[in-house]
């Protein structure tokens, strides 16, 4: 299996056509559909300023998608409701395993402070062997990740990440721009790293979402919800089926949403900006909680209605850790 990625192939392009026939004498079996409008085996994109929130994002659906609940904070509400538990790989090649660890925290006590609310019926006890089964989390390193070199050649880095992702359904490379040493914005460069993620998906059977940054001209000029936000060059939008972008609120925009400038860094958009196998989505409007967890905002009339975070604090945290290990309170 690890020799499918490389880009060479046994036999000549164009070689059979599809028996159109066939096709349409069969009903087709229903699409895959890993996250809402992404497919297994496909390529997604998740574009955002630096700082937005991007790996807190993609942490809560790692975690959803593990344990089998709904995403947190009502995240896709409708559209992805909880499914069996699945096998999730996380790479987040900038942060550190300290990090990591107080952002599982703040997930995991906002869940089950607000359990009923986001839908949690299992123990915590049951929660925490589901993520230590199917999540795989990876924390930044000395180790190389670039799967592509500066001369455009791809890297064993490539079969390795093959060997980690074995078996998972959903991957997230974050960011994208730690996994090659390339231009990006070289559009053949940017091309080849779109092609060796694909590879990955169709060696690994997973649908695989890398994190990019916004460009500074989409961010400043309010049109981070455009497919075109992602920086360097579109062949990285161009290339994927599928990408969803963060943006902050604009002045304009919390004015319109009853949000004051003093917490308007608090507030986030939460865009579907390419889809291709899924109707247009409207915009979700999204709160930072306690520990930076995000939270589908409540609205009435266009106004946004702040929620109150209810995470409990480092001592009622500190007793649960305590009685998990079994030592009294």
């Amino acid at each position: 299996m690890i020799e499918a990625v490389t880009p060479h192939t046994a036999q000549p392009a164009f070689s059979e056509s599809l028996d159109v026939r066939a096709l349409l004498s069969t009903p087709p079996a229903p699409l895959d559909h890993v996250l809402p409008g992404l497919l297994a085996g496909t390529v997604g994109m998740l574009a955002g300023p630096g700082g937005s929130g991007k790996t807190m994002l993609e942490l809560q659906l790692a975690i959803a998608l593990a344990t089998g609940t709904p995403p947190c904070a009502g995240l896709f509400s409708g559209l992805m409701p909880a499914s069996k538990p699945a096998s999730v790989v996380l790479i987040a090649a900038e942060e550190s395993k300290e990090v990591l660890a107080h952002r599982l925290h703040a997930i995991a006590d906002t869940l089950f402070a607000r359990r009923e609310q986001f839908g949690i019926i299992l123990r915590f006890e049951e929660f925490l062997e589901r993520l230590q089964k199917n999540l795989r989390l990876y924390a930044g390193g000395t180790q190389p990740y670039a799967l592509l070199n500066a001369d455009k050649s791809r890297t064993s880095a490539l079969k390795d990440l093959v060997r980690a992702c074995e078996g998972a359904r959903l991957v997230f490379i974050d960011p994208v721009r730690q996994f090659h040493d390339c231009d990006e914005n070289d559009s053949s460069a940017m091309n080849k790293v779109v092609l060796a993620l694909r590879d990955l998906a169709g060696n690994v059977g997973a649908a695989v979402v890398f994190a990019h940054h916004a460009s500074k001209a989409a961010t400043f000029s309010g049109q981070g919800d455009a497919a075109g936000a992602a920086r360097g060059s579109s062949a990285l939008t161009d290339g994927v089926r599928w990408q969803l972008n963060l943006s902050r609120l604009s002045r304009e925009q919390a004015q319109r949403a009853g949000v004051s400038e003093d917490v308007r860094g608090q507030f986030l958009l939460l865009d579907v900006a390419k889809a291709n196998y899924m109707p247009a989505q409207p915009t979700a409007r999204l709160q930072r909680l306690a520990g930076g967890v995000l939270a589908v905002m409540e609205g009435t009339g266009g106004a946004l209605t702040p929620i109150r975070s209810k995470t409990p604090g480092d001592a009622a945290l500190r007793a649960r850790q305590l009685k998990l290990a079994g030592v009294p309170a």
